[in-house]
């Protein structure tokens, strides 16, 4: 089954209300069916889904309450992390389609982590890489992204004395590229016609 065209569907996903704690919730699965391990925790096989229209149908997940909470991510296509994990109790989700195309759309799952000792892992970003393994307060990670993308933020993630990290994961953003002949350039089996006056 399909979603439909034109929505603008919002989700708030609070994990553990009547607890005083603020646990993190983490998103597992929404890309891969094998069990993915965050932060020392093993999540099992998640039959999950995700498929959107490119560009138009999208899945905008911020951390917090509402929309003007820190941005995690938007994603559409095929393209999610292996899971998303919140600073608190709470993730905000939007998904917004047009009035074209549709997809199978997607499932999420989520689950809330007691905080230990450490930070939770705080994930690679898609069509990127993490550098560091270190999740003690004080550990510092940066990331980078494979050729062809930019990073979105390139500060270092650090944890925080109250486990959390200091910013969200960034994300591998495609870039730009602008191979559209100029009027002046032959297009591809064709010569530029010249005229010189002496």
């Amino acid at each position: 089954m399909e979603y439909g065209s034109s929505l603008h569907c919002v989700w708030l996903i609070i994990a553990n209300p009547e607890s005083s704690r603020k646990d993190p919730v983490v998103v597992p699965g929404l890309k891969s069916e094998e069990g993915n391990t965050a932060g020392g925790f093993n999540f099992p096989p998640v039959p999950s889904r995700f498929k959107t229209e490119v560009n138009y149908d999208t899945l905008e997940v911020r951390d917090g309450r509402s929309y003007s909470s820190p941005l995690i991510g938007v994603y559409d296509g095929t393209q999610v992390p292996q899971f998303l994990i919140s600073t608190s109790n709470h993730l905000y989700l939007l998904f917004t389609t047009d009035k074209s195309h549709s997809d199978i759309g997607f499932q999420i799952r989520y689950e809330s982590k007691l905080q230990s000792d450490h930070c939770l892992d705080p994930g690679i970003p898609v069509n990127g890489q993490r550098h560091g393994n270190d999740f003690y307060v004080g550990a510092l990670v940066t990331f980078s992204c494979d050729p062809g993308y930019t990073l979105s933020d390139s500060q270092a993630l650090e944890c925080e004395p109250n486990f959390q990290w200091s910013r969200p994961l960034p994300s591998c953003e495609g870039e730009e590229t602008s191979a559209r002949p100029s009027r002046t350039d032959p297009l591809p089996g064709q010569q530029l016609e010249t005229s010189q006056s002496f």
